[in-house]
């Protein structure tokens, strides 16, 4: 016999039943766990403590260091032209480039050449010589010429006075001939002859006076002739004097465009000499870098300036600013300075044409606080106290490369945090692994910004580092 089945609604009720029973048995087994399970101990949270580099801030009297770079030029360089054409016929033994050669020198006392200096070519100076021989002869026929006016004007001058004497004595002789005509004693033909001789007589006078009024146009003629003659003579004997080819100052050969034999035209080049006893540097500076040299310039100070072959390179050569240039460039708002350098004073020259670095001794900054530039970010800079960071407001009052002058905000002895600034704050724990100095910072930086005054005359770069860093 077949039972019949339960409707659909009571086997959905059947199910829920029996999942809320499934539920409510798994929970209670889980609550009960979780009343078996005893809770850890509980620990009181410790702190964490950062291990930190630090930099212990100073006051110091720095002197700023102002960097440029140039291109040395010789403060001297000239290239000989021939002044006169002709054939080279004579030529130094040694005209050859980086031949040192003498220039004339001059004896003040004995008003003479104390050295008449090296003889680097000469120019055929026939021709020359021929036109000063014929300057001195037309010089010679000139003076020639005015002795014989001068000893003509002694003789017209004694012959005037004695046409005079017989000009007077016809004068005497015809008013006695009118006398004795007017008292009838001789006739008119010794009247008109007596009025012959006066009138010969006066104009005899008369000529020999025109003659001694010209002698000074003729005196003045021929002096105007000895002047140009004498110019003549002086263009000629200067053109001989330029066949031969002397340096205007001693130095080295730096080029040779001449040789025996060749024929060479006014303006051609002959030689280049260049003095390289002192060299200029000329460099480009900023206009701030340019007004910290004013005060010294103007005060004739002239602040030194050494120089390297690179940025990093130990200085070779020690030179002086001697002038600022008076205007800037206003495309690249930059200022010129020259750098004066004797090479004398040198233990190496410096050759024209040597790219240098240059580092010039610019104002010195009284009691700066000088820190690292990277240690302050937005204004605010953290300071270790006791091992507790504090963080301090600053003010930055100018940079030197990755260096900063601090105006305020931090205290001599101060320990200035510099690293682990991302995940520092007020209060922090910390410990000081490294504590760094301002002279370290100093000898580490690839082109040093600044140096601790000194009064040690040696040059910077001869210092040893340690008292570089001092």
């Amino acid at each position: 016999m077949t039972h019949p089945q339960p409707p659909m609604r009571t086997r959905v009720i059947k199910s829920i039943a029996l999942s809320i029973l499934a539920l409510s048995v798994g929970f209670a087994i889980s609550h009960g766990l979780t009343l078996l399970h005893k809770p850890p101990p509980l620990r009181e949270p410790v702190q964490r403590t950062y291990n930190v580099e630090v930099f212990r801030v100073e006051c110091h009297d720095l002197r700023e260091i102002v960097r440029a770079f140039g291109t040395s030029k010789s403060d001297r360089e000239v290239v000989l032209s021939a002044q006169v054409a002709g054939e080279v016929a004579e030529i130094h033994p040694q005209l050859k480039i980086g031949q040192r050669v003498q220039a004339q020198k001059l004896d003040l006392e004995k008003q003479s050449d104390s050295c008449p200096g090296d003889l680097l070519l000469r120019i055929d100076p026939a021709t020359y010589q021929a036109k000063v021989t014929q300057g001195r002869n037309h010089l010679a026929e000139d003076l020639a010429e005015l002795d014989r006016i001068n000893q003509e004007a002694s003789n017209l001058d004694r012959l005037n006075k004695t046409i005079a004497a017989d000009y007077d004595d016809s004068k005497r002789e015809y008013e006695k001939t009118v006398q004795l005509r007017k008292q009838g004693v001789n006739t008119d033909s010794d009247l008109r002859r007596a009025q012959m001789d006066l009138r010969q007589h006066e104009k005899g006078l008369v000529q020999s006076t025109n003659d001694i009024d010209l002698l000074p146009v003729r005196r003045a003629l021929i002096q105007r002739r000895i002047e140009s003659h004498e110019a003549d003579l002086k263009i000629a004997e200067i053109e001989l004097a330029r066949t031969s080819v002397r340096p205007p100052f001693a130095g080295n050969l730096s080029a040779v465009h001449v040789e025996i034999g060749q024929y060479v035209r006014m303006g051609d080049p002959l030689v280049a000499i260049i003095d390289d006893a002192i060299v200029e540097v000329p460099l480009s500076l900023t206009l701030d870098d340019y007004a910290k040299l004013i005060p010294d310039i103007q005060e004739r100070k002239f602040p030194a300036v050494e120089l390297a072959e690179n940025e990093s390179a130990s200085a070779r050569w020690m030179g002086r600013v001697v002038r600022l240039s008076p205007k800037a460039d206003e495309h690249t708002r930059t200022a010129m300075v020259y750098v004066r350098v004797d090479n004398t004073q040198q233990k190496t020259p410096l050759l024209p044409g040597t790219f240098v670095q240059a580092r010039i001794d610019g104002p010195v900054l009284k009691q700066a606080k000088v820190v690292p530039r990277d240690a302050v970010l937005h204004g605010k800079a953290l300071v270790d106290r006791d091992g507790i960071v504090q963080a301090r407001d600053v003010s930055i009052t100018r940079t030197l490369q990755n260096l900063a002058v601090i105006d305020h905000g931090l205290e001599p002895a101060d320990n200035l945090v510099l690293t682990n600034l991302d995940v520092l704050y007020d209060g922090a724990k910390v410990r000081a692994s490294v504590i760094r100095t301002l002279s370290e910072e100093l000898v580490s930086q690839r082109s040093q910004s600044a140096r601790f005054i000194d009064d040690s005359p040696e040059p910077l770069s001869e210092r040893p580092k340690e008292r570089l860093a001092r």
